[in-house]
């Protein structure tokens, strides 16, 4: 027991030291508390040795951890149960405890401590606990699967508890195809799924969007009668919505006889990934009105997306006063949110208001600001607020600089942006690969590729977005064989192109009028990546063949595109028709297309056309154009 003492004093003892070492913020009453117990003259000691001598039991002691982590306190928990082992030396722990500890490190997110603990578990003779193993395997789950995997190995005699938390920790890791082995597998041995392990499994189903296996888990759900489990109509909802099935969701959704504020949350964001925005607000607005649950600020958050979706900013200026009296302001997470709406919405000023008012800005908060402000193109805006976040004593990360490094890209502003690369360079951040990828951006887009190309040797280790920055950057300066050498080097080091790495090779062909090139990479996407063309990687191909003056080819594309064609592709098409001669025809169709998608500058297109007019002869037409669009003005 001696042994045991001594190695709980060394495992807490590395607790403290690492939290004085810590990033995280850390109650300093957990170290205070350890500083009051190792003084030997203390009067705590002395209280609670007393306490210890009045019969304190291992079942109080456990009692006690559970109701802190319960409560919110895991750094108090691991305070007390420290002082159980100070002061029970000849009495251990129950497995019961270690459940609880296990719980507090989980919440505070202590990976090399939980490897601690798990030595302890090993030590006091729990490792075939089934309990204690299923706790430890979801704290691993985050950091490392295959300890995971070890652990469930270990078990000869697995239950129905043990094989669901493995499949859990399988989804939570992204490992979604071994989570529907696992839950195959355990129904083979003769194990019968509970609720708890359909909760687990749908996730999975949802993820991978297999409607068909997310149905057939329905109709296991309805034989085993768990159908009227909240919890398990709440998955089924969260998993029909994301499998793109939303009538069937809201099916769900309306037959739950017992509905929680978890169904109404599932239902609104099940909307918001469908891009049903304006439905998920009147889903929010529902709730107010007939359930008896109020919002919580994760709900509060969705309905700020939702907002956005919807594209109404008199809705989100409403909800804003909502969000005022009903004091979720105070969250900085929601006045953040808020402060990125109005961004998005281009009113920078109602974003500044907001944030001018929060009380503890966060860095999400001041880079929100400073992306807003770069969004809106105010460059010394946004300078002004990076620099009074560093008065602050606030330390900037990759985002902050990047916001500033794209806004740099933007505007040509290269002292600003040379500036902005020697604060990298002073504060040591030039080996971060997002910001080195920015950098290569920036001076790429400057016309100074050269430069460019030397920042991304100097990348130790190049990602996806640090190849495709140059990339883009060979295409924007006319390097489009560079460009395409970049490509293949960046697969033959067995880097997985993305849609963003393709539209850079694309968009390179494009400028560079490499015909060949573009078409045998639009056809690879789908072919040899699996990756399906969207919007952007047409338009590029709508761009090209206008470049080379192929109009007509360039219009049957368009029409037998998968898609609905947006204004990108009509001005593509437009642009092409003006470099060379071409059908009337073609120009009156695309016009009108133009001026449907587009209306406010429908003006600019129609006087397109009517120069065409005019150049053809047709004075009577131009004319009559112009009429038209000047009673229309």
């Amino acid at each position: 027991m001696y042994s045991l003492s001594r190695n709980a004093r060394k495992l807490f003892a590395e607790i403290t030291h690492r939290i004085r070492n810590s990033h995280t913020r850390i109650s300093v009453a957990l170290l205070s508390h350890y500083a009051t117990l190792l003084d030997g003259n203390s009067k705590q000691e002395d209280s609670v040795d007393s306490c210890a001598e009045k019969d304190y039991v291992i079942v109080s002691w456990t009692s006690k951890l559970s109701n802190l982590v319960r409560q919110g306190q895991p750094e108090e928990a691991i305070c007390s149960f420290k002082r159980m082992l100070l002061l029970l030396s000849n009495q251990r722990p129950n497995y019961v405890t270690i459940l609880s500890l296990i719980k507090a490190f989980d919440a505070l997110d202590w990976d090399v401590l939980i490897m601690m603990v798990h030595g302890l578990v090993v030590k006091m003779g729990f490792e075939s606990e089934p309990s204690v193993l299923t706790a430890l395997i979801w704290s691993y789950s985050v950091y490392d699967m295959g300890i995971c995997w070890s652990l469930f190995h270990q078990i000869p005699n697995k239950d129905v508890v043990l094989w669901s938390a493995m499949a859990a920790a399988c989804v939570k890791k992204g490992d979604y195809v071994e989570a529907l082995e696992l839950f195959r597998k355990m129904q083979f041995f003769g194990l019968k799924a509970n609720h708890v392990s359909i909760v687990g499994i749908l996730p999975a189903c949802a993820n991978l969007g297999a409607l068909r296996l997310g149905r057939e888990i329905h109709g296991f759900i309805i034989r085993r009668m768990f159908y009227h489990v909240t919890s398990v109509q709440n998955s089924l909802v969260d998993m029909y919505a994301k499998c793109k099935s939303l009538e069937t969701a809201i099916r769900v959704f309306d037959g739950m006889l017992k509905k929680d504020l978890v169904s109404w949350r599932t239902l609104i964001r099940g909307y918001i990934e469908n891009e049903c925005g304006t439905k998920a607000v009147n889903v929010f607005s529902k709730m107010q009105r007939f359930s008896c649950f109020a919002p919580d600020d994760f709900v509060v958050r969705d309905i700020i997306m939702a907002v956005l979706q919807s594209g109404d900013s008199k809705i989100g200026s409403a909800f804003h006063c909502y969000v005022l009296k009903s004091g979720f302001l105070s969250f900085v997470s929601i006045a953040t949110a808020l402060l990125q709406m109005y961004a998005k919405f281009g009113m920078v000023g109602s974003a500044k208001n907001v944030f001018d008012h929060i009380d503890n800005k966060d860095i999400i908060a001041w880079n929100a600001m400073i992306s807003a402000f770069t969004q809106s193109r105010l460059p010394f805006d946004a300078v002004g607020t990076f620099t009074q976040m560093l008065c602050m004593n606030m330390k900037a990360n990759e985002f902050s600089l990047v916001s500033l490094l794209q806004m740099c890209s933007s505007m040509a502003s290269h002292e600003l942006g040379e500036s902005i690369h020697a604060f990298i360079e002073k504060v040591g951040c030039s080996r971060n690969v997002y910001l080195s990828s920015a950098l290569i951006d920036f001076y790429c887009r400057s016309g100074r590729v050269k430069e460019g190309k030397a920042l991304f040797n100097e990348v130790p280790t190049k990602d996806l977005i640090c190849w495709s920055s140059l990339i883009n950057g060979y295409g924007l300066n006319g390097y489009g064989i560079e460009a395409l050498e970049t490509f293949s080097n960046m697969l033959d080091c067995g880097i997985k192109p993305n849609d963003v790495s393709f539209l850079s090779v694309l968009s390179a062909c494009s400028h560079c009028g490499l015909e060949y090139d573009g078409w045998n990479w639009f056809y690879s996407m789908k072919e040899k990546y699996g990756i399906t063309p969207k919007l952007a990687h047409h338009a590029c191909m709508v761009d090209l063949l206008s470049r080379q003056g192929n109009i007509e080819q360039a219009l049957d594309f368009v029409k037998k595109m998968p898609m609905e064609p947006d204004k990108r592709i009509w001005g593509a098409l437009l642009a092409g028709c003006r470099l060379g001669p071409c059908a009337t025809e073609i120009v009156e169709f695309v016009v009108e297309k133009l001026a449907t998608l587009d209306p406010q500058n429908s003006t600019n297109y129609y006087m397109i056309l009517s120069d065409l007019y005019a150049e053809e002869g047709r004075g009577e037409d131009a004319e009559r154009l112009r009429k038209l669009v000047d009673e229309s003005a």
